[in-house]
């Protein structure tokens, strides 16, 4: 590790922190102002926590989607069509029970 006041601005410039705060950090570092420097430090980090979550929300949100995919769409060669000829897009019936299985309705 090098000079204090480097590695804080080496450290902001890696997690995409503005110009601005990185300069108001690394002057209040080398200021010896410690409080306004974990201040800025801290709504960094907040800052990137919120990304974090918002990023995995959408992953989230995908892996939902996905499941959703897996279980109700229906190859176009297994779908029928409805009274008004529109293609049915509901799950797949589940194949028959075979001798001896149980029938998963009961």
């Amino acid at each position: 590790m090098g000079d204090l006041s480097e590695d804080l601005e080496r450290c902001l410039c890696d997690c995409a922190c503005d110009a601005q705060a990185t300069a108001r950090a690394k002057t209040s570092c080398s200021e010896g102002r410690v409080r306004e420097t974990k201040r800025i430090l801290l709504g960094e980090r907040q800052r990137l926590l919120a990304e974090l979550h918002a990023s995995q929300r959408g992953i989230d949100t995908i892996d939902h989607i996905l499941y959703r995919v897996s279980s109700e769409c229906v190859p176009a060669s297994q779908r029928g069509t409805g009274a008004s000829g529109v293609p049915c897009f509901a799950p797949a019936k589940p194949p028959a029970p075979q001798d001896g299985e149980v029938s998963p309705r009961g």
